[in-house]
């Protein structure tokens, strides 16, 4: 686990020094060494978080004769197998370190090394021979990858703050960025928020050569859905199998492996199994708020109770959060605007949890591949809503709903109901565009001032979560949801704030769900085994009560959240008022200050729930300050 970074400049203007330069701003990332490659034009760089072979793993490593070159971020848990079919081939290895797989793997299998591993990874590859650079990304984009073309070349990074080091990449904004950012509180691939750096695709692998030519390629495919005809025992049988053999795959490491906790049904079944995989007590962490209010469910009563049912080393973070404290680091981490508010949970149980281990477990995508959410379950009723005669759903229906006051006290429930009547009239594909969103199009516009609005493709943002729902390669509309949730959602927010705060802390995080075996037989589940009725997660949920409490399963579902709308209303409120005073936003020229302030006062009065706009307002706001305007 570690960081990495380098160039292919076929101009040769980038020194051993820019290299090193770069490497140095990602030293969170991988505490415990560095190793650097270097020769004319060509540069590979690394920071070592030391996880498997701790004496011998350092990078860069390569094959016998040291014509390929490998720095790589992630883990390969089949690493074991792959060496000994390489050694059975004739391959000699120095280390015992899972990135030496890598190197030889290329060597016997080419460009399609990439599918021979299971993991997590982020690779860059130089090949001496063939005079080229080779890039690559996990298949769920667990790990990070940036890029930015510089000339004929290009720059790589684990973080968009090596690239910017380099001195060769333009810091100008990308508009389309900025609304796609207000659109879903975090900016989707390919775009970051600078116009010239883009973030590498997941399952892509890339090369580029001396020649200048480049070419890119996709060498997975989350496959077309056949679901299986199998009763219902034999899948939940199937279900537990493959999670038990993802789990155990996961545990590899020459360092204890911890767990994140939260009292919900994904974390609990994940730190059950690990269980049976170690003779030593489980580390398993847990963060709850004091003070939370506005409704925000304390789950740490759950996670006691598991902790007691398999005797776990269990640790109560109590947090007294301060996001305006926490916030410059925040911020640090991802470079960028970013404002899912599990941000702040994350940042602390990371923060607690590296004191005692260097590796802990999550029950991360659980969710998205068995339907978790609130609009899962919102898009599966729909068909049953649109059967109801559309003068009646258009008309009476939706202009009532419409019209509903959205109090605090209500939390989010008339938000959702106001969305799932707002997009009953367009398609399932554009319901599900805007469950994903915080606020249209027609309300967003108004935030921005006019010339700011101009430059941004309005269509563009609209298309993202459309494109993945229709190109889905399924006939069931929930199964599309969820194909789009793997796409989308999860590489580009839920992945991307757990790498950068866990790593930010020097921690590495693995998520068992997504062990692409286990994904691929989820997405042939027949979709009432993910959702039945109103129970959502409902196969899941079954495998789960032969390993965890029946209260864990039954209670309220709470997510990895935040309490922001209390906070925006208390702590937070005053850094809001400062960040969005008239002069700042005039000194910053993105946003309309009559609407901030009437988005600001809505909230304060509870007239209607305005967090997430306001704490990306926030975060935007602050990011300007201090990286950019």
């Amino acid at each position: 686990m570690c960081g990495i970074c380098g160039f292919l400049d076929l101009d040769g203007q980038l020194s051993e020094d820019d290299l090193r330069r770069m490497n140095a701003t990602i030293t969170r990332r991988g505490p415990d060494g560095e190793g650097i490659f270097f020769e004319r034009g060509v540069g590979l760089a690394m920071r070592r978080l030391a996880i498997i072979d701790i004496n011998g793993g350092w990078q860069p490593v390569y094959n016998e004769d040291k014509t390929v070159t490998v720095v790589f971020n992630g883990e390969i848990y089949n690493f074991r197998q792959l060496r000994s079919r390489l050694e059975s081939l004739g391959h000699r290895f120095r280390t015992q370190s899972d990135s030496e797989v890598i190197a030889h793997s290329y060597e016997e299998y080419g460009d399609a090394f990439v599918e021979h591993l299971e993991g997590m990874f982020a690779i860059a590859l130089w090949d001496s021979q063939k005079q080229r650079l080779l890039l690559a990304r996990d298949r769920f984009g667990i790990k990070p990858l940036y890029v930015a073309r510089i000339g004929n070349g290009i720059i790589f990074g684990s973080e968009i703050k090596t690239l910017l080091a380099s001195g060769r990449v333009a810091r100008d904004i990308d508009w389309n960025a900025v609304d796609q950012y207000f659109a879903y509180t975090w900016i989707p691939a390919p775009l970051s928020i600078y116009r010239d750096i883009s973030k590498f695709p997941t399952a892509h692998v890339a090369t580029l050569g001396r020649d200048s030519q480049y070419a890119e390629r996709r060498y997975w495919h989350l496959p077309p859905q056949r679901p299986q005809r199998s009763s219902r025992a034999e899948l939940e049988q199937q279900v537990e199998s493959a999670l038990l053999q993802a789990v155990e795959s996961h545990m590899v490491a020459d360092v204890p492996v911890g767990a994140f906790l939260s009292g919900g049904v994904d974390s609990s079944i994940i730190v059950a199994m690990m269980t049976r995989f170690t003779d030593k007590p489980v580390q398993a962490f847990t963060v709850g708020f004091q003070q939370a209010g506005g409704g925000f469910l304390d789950e740490r009563v759950y996670a006691r109770e598991l902790a007691a049912r398999y005797k776990l080393d269990h640790v109560e973070i109590d947090v007294q959060a301060d996001a305006s404290a926490i916030l410059p680091d925040v911020i640090s981490a991802f470079d960028e605007p970013f404002a899912d508010d599990s941000v702040i949970p994350s940042y602390y149980v990371s923060q607690a949890t590296v004191r005692s281990v260097k590796v802990a477990m999550t029950g991360l995508g659980g969710d998205e591949l068995f339907g978790g959410y609130k609009r899962h379950l919102g898009l599966n009723l729909a068909r049953y809503f649109a059967a109801i005669p559309s003068p009646l759903r258009n008309h009476v229906i939706a202009p009532l709903v419409r019209r509903l006051p959205e109090h605090a006290r209500w939390g989010d429930s008339i938000d959702h109901l106001k969305r799932f009547t707002r997009g009953s009239t367009g398609g399932f594909g554009a319901q599900y565009q805007d469950y994903m969103t915080t606020q249209p199009w027609s309300e967003r516009q108004s935030l921005f001032r006019p010339d700011i609005a101009a430059r941004m493709q309005e269509a563009r943002t609209a298309r993202i979560v459309l494109d993945l729902f229709e190109g889905a390669q399924t006939d069931s509309v929930l199964e599309r949801a969820l194909r789009t949730d793997i796409g989308l959602y999860l590489p580009d927010d839920i992945l991307a704030l757990t790498d950068r705060l866990s790593m930010w802390h020097s921690l590495e995080l693995r998520v068992p769900f997504l062990h692409h075996p286990f994904v691929e037989l989820s997405a042939n589940l027949p979709a009432n085994a993910k959702i039945s009725g109103m129970t959502q997660k409902s196969i899941l949920k079954s495998v789960a009560r032969k390993w965890i409490p029946d209260s864990i399963i039954d209670h309220r579902k709470q997510g990895f959240e935040a309490p922001m709308g209390a906070w925006l209303r208390g702590p937070l409120l005053p850094l809001l008022d400062e960040l969005t005073r008239p002069e700042e936003l005039e000194r910053v020229g993105v946003f309309n200050p009559e609407v901030v302030r009437r988005l600001r006062d809505e909230h304060i009065a509870g007239v209607r729930k305005n967090s997430k706009i306001l704490f990306s307002l926030l975060v935007f706001m602050y990011w300007a300050k201090h990286n950019h305007a």
